[in-house]
């Protein structure tokens, strides 16, 4: 059962507010599921799913700093 201070599970559909570690957002606005991977001008973002779904954050990885896909 959730901590009353905690949001409710997400479902299919909801929308989320995903903050951003780097590059030029400070947050995404997503529907759940969050992709992975999003592409951003310079760079890509990645999903950190560690914890709980209002915990997630995207991380920034410049373009320098990943592989050619």
């Amino acid at each position: 059962m959730p901590f009353l201070d905690e949001p409710p599970p997400p479902e299919p559909g909801d929308r989320m507010l995903i903050a951003c570690d780097g590059g030029p957002s400070q947050g995404r606005l997503v529907h759940f599921p969050p992709p992975l991977e999003i592409d951003e001008r310079g760079g890509l973002y990645v999903l950190v799913d560690d914890g709980k779904p209002h915990e997630w954050r995207y991380v920034f990885v410049p373009d320098e700093g990943r592989s050619a896909r």
